[in-house]
């Protein structure tokens, strides 16, 4: 008999539970635990966080002089200073709060926290959303985003907007998620955890370096005597009564291979995450670590640069006014070693045209500022009575 369509019976396994199961189940349990378990993937990601974690953050206000360049003041209070720069909430350092926000970001496409407001729009305090208990919610009349949920501490939340969080995305895919880089590789993932798999269920096995053989036949306590012998120097070892001697078990092509495939995978995860190999313990086609400035350089500019673009954005959106400004400084891994650092402060105060203090120069250092050190220096050869423009 046959039906009409909208009496026909639906296959569920390849609609509703088929999408629950694909997109809901495995993709959570990919997006929460198959990264941390494979150890390129969670390697990657603790670089990522703690890099950007690592900046020093400054705020302050910002100007514009009548050539249009701006004029940043750093501010050392206010709520934006202290949530930021001293304690976003009761429970993490500011370190540990960006470090939180930034995983989920790499390792799910998103990380939110939630921006508690008081009298006045004051700033209480920043709650870290990790377990998915914000969801963004778009109309599809009015094309606006509304987030909804349950925030620890505050309660059941309804039609706030993106200014009520600090988001910190990858790069979107969809207008309102960031791309969920851990369920896009997960075939490497996946590959990365049956070899480690082998590899545990390999060392729980008793292995075999080699086995001796003899031409004379060993009666029970010779051999038993010869089994004590070389229980310590080459345990596991048989001994047979044929042939004097000694084979060694040597590794076999596949697990030669085995191998070459967890090298593969370390780049491939690299690749995915945009981080160096070398910073996942990787030699990096032969690359050695005296090379570690290009690979510092690779990794600000190309790694931790557009994270932190992101979080200075999400930051600005939410937070700031327009007069107000936010910086993770980056010169924290330019820094160099005490050589690099005295050329380049020696320039910076001036052979020819000064561009900087000399409490510039000591704050890159580390050191306390002096007094007079705030006035740029000036230079003989440029100032004096030779280079002076006479009347004509």
């Amino acid at each position: 008999m046959k039906w009409w369509p909208s009496f026909s019976k639906k296959d569920f396994d390849l609609n509703g539970n088929r999408f629950y199961q694909e997109y809901i189940v495995e993709r959570e349990i990919i997006a929460s635990e198959r990264h941390l378990k494979v150890t390129a993937a969670l390697a990657a990601g603790l670089r990522i966080a703690e890099g950007v974690a690592a900046m020093p953050i400054i705020t302050g206000t910002k100007k514009y002089d009548d050539n249009g360049r701006a004029i940043k003041t750093p501010v050392m209070s206010g709520d934006l200073f202290e949530r930021l720069l001293i304690d976003p909430n009761d429970y993490m350092t500011p370190v540990e709060f960006v470090e939180a926000v930034t995983l989920h970001a790499v390792f799910e496409g998103v990380g939110r926290a939630y921006i508690d407001r008081g009298y006045k729009g004051r700033i209480k305090r920043l709650v870290p959303l990790l377990n998915g208990e914000v969801t963004p919610y778009k109309d599809t009349e009015t094309g606006k985003v509304t987030y909804r949920g349950t925030i620890p501490g505050i309660g059941n939340v309804d039609n706030l907007t993106r200014r009520d969080l600090i988001e910190v995305t990858s790069p979107r895919w969809q207008d309102t998620e960031g791309l969920d880089i851990s369920s896009e590789i997960q075939k490497v993932l996946k590959l990365a955890l049956s070899l480690e798999g082998r590899q545990i269920e390999d060392g729980l096995k008793k292995a075999i370096p080699g086995y001796i053989t003899t031409d004379q036949q060993l009666s029970p306590d010779a051999a038993k005597m010869v089994l004590e012998a070389i229980k310590d120097k080459m345990p596991g070892t048989p001994v047979f009564d044929s042939g004097s001697n000694y084979k060694s078990v040597v590794p076999t092509q596949v697990e030669m291979q085995l191998l070459e495939t967890r090298r593969f995978i370390i780049e491939e995860v690299a690749r995915a995450y945009g981080i160096h190999p070398i910073f996942l313990a990787h030699d990096a086609a032969g690359q050695s670590l005296t090379r570690i400035a290009d690979a510092m350089d690779y990794h600000s500019t190309v790694t931790l640069g557009p994270w932190v673009r992101r979080w200075e954005s999400a930051l600005q959106f939410s937070l700031l006014k327009p007069t107000e400004y936010v910086d993770f400084d980056v010169t924290q891994y330019y820094r160099g070693d005490i050589k690099t650092q005295a050329e380049y402060g020696a320039k910076a105060l001036g052979n020819n045209t000064a561009w900087e203090t000399q409490n510039d120069v000591r704050a890159r250092m580390g050191k306390n500022p002096i007094d007079g050190g705030d006035e740029l220096p000036k230079n003989e050869a440029s100032n004096g009575n030779r280079n002076q423009i006479l009347p004509a």
